[in-house]
């Protein structure tokens, strides 16, 4: 027969035994729960993007773009990022400016899709003042602001603000001579008034009217109005409000090629919010 003392012994073996094997087993699980949550914060950096991106957009989503009527836009905050200075090229009177080659190949601009880009260095610009809001043109200079991301198709929305008569602007789409990349091929110019919209071609010194139309834009009361751009590649649709104004086939010259968004103003302030560019 065992003793009473051997048999405590092996009571109190099994029992350390014991012990230890719940201390293993409890620091290998909390060993592998801090390498699980780990992965996840990795995981979770690594897809959070360039700064002030959003996701790409895909072809279904941009075709129907060109049919839907504009709704109101909310403006999110705006994230700033580090970026190399843009060097300003001279420009003659009111001719908008393109990227740099090297802004265009190095820049953080992968996305396709944006929601109020309004950091300065995301811009060739001349004139326009940004802030975390909106962006404000001079009075006392044509101003200019050029995207740095060029697209095939797009889709821009903002708003303007209106005190009483719709502000004189033009939106212009640019293409890029590709055998002169300092030189413009070709540009579509929207032209924004209070009595009237168009849609003209530029190439070298000549410009034609491709389109226009006769509209009463004044407000009663201050008020930012939204404004939408479209260009699908083969035409154009301008809305105003809710409200569509005008369609018009787009420049051939444009056809199939990448086209940069260009604001321009001729020494009247203006202030832009709730950008929104997208498309491919």
């Amino acid at each position: 027969m065992i003793s009473e003392e051997s048999e405590t012994n092996l009571k109190r073996i099994r029992i350390r035994s014991g012990v230890m094997l719940f201390v293993c087993i409890a620091l290998v699980s909390a060993l592998l729960i801090y390498w699980i949550q780990s992965r996840q914060m990795e995981l979770s950096v690594s897809k959070t993007g360039n700064l002030n991106a959003e996701p790409a957009v895909d072809g279904v989503r941009f075709q129907s773009v060109a049919e839907a009527e504009p709704a109101d836009l909310q403006p999110d905050p705006v994230v700033s990022a580090s970026s190399a200075d843009l060097v300003l090229t001279q420009t003659a009177f009111k001719k908008p400016l393109l990227p740099d080659l090297n802004t265009v190949k190095e820049g953080e601009l992968e996305s396709t899709s944006w929601q109020n880009p309004f950091y300065k260095l995301f811009w060739k610009s001349q004139g326009w003042q940004f802030t975390e809001e909106g962006m404000e043109s001079a009075v006392d200079q044509i101003s200019v602001a050029t995207f740095n991301r060029p697209y095939q198709k797009i889709s821009v929305s903002f708003r303007v603000q209106v005190e009483k008569e719709f502000p004189d602007f033009e939106l212009q789409l640019l293409t890029r001579n590709p055998e002169q990349p300092d030189q413009i091929l070709v540009s579509s110019v929207i032209h924004f008034q209070n009595d009237a919209v168009s849609i003209s071609e530029s190439v070298a010194d000549t410009s034609q009217e491709l389109k226009q139309i006769k509209l009463d834009l004044t407000r009663t009361k201050p008020e930012a109005v939204p404004v939408r751009l479209v260009g699908t590649g083969n035409r154009f649709v301008v809305s105003i409000g809710r409200r569509r104004v005008l369609t018009c086939a787009q420049p051939a010259l444009q056809s199939g090629k990448e086209c940069f968004l260009c604001f321009i103003t001729n020494r009247e302030r203006i202030k832009l919010t709730s950008l929104r560019i997208e498309g491919e």
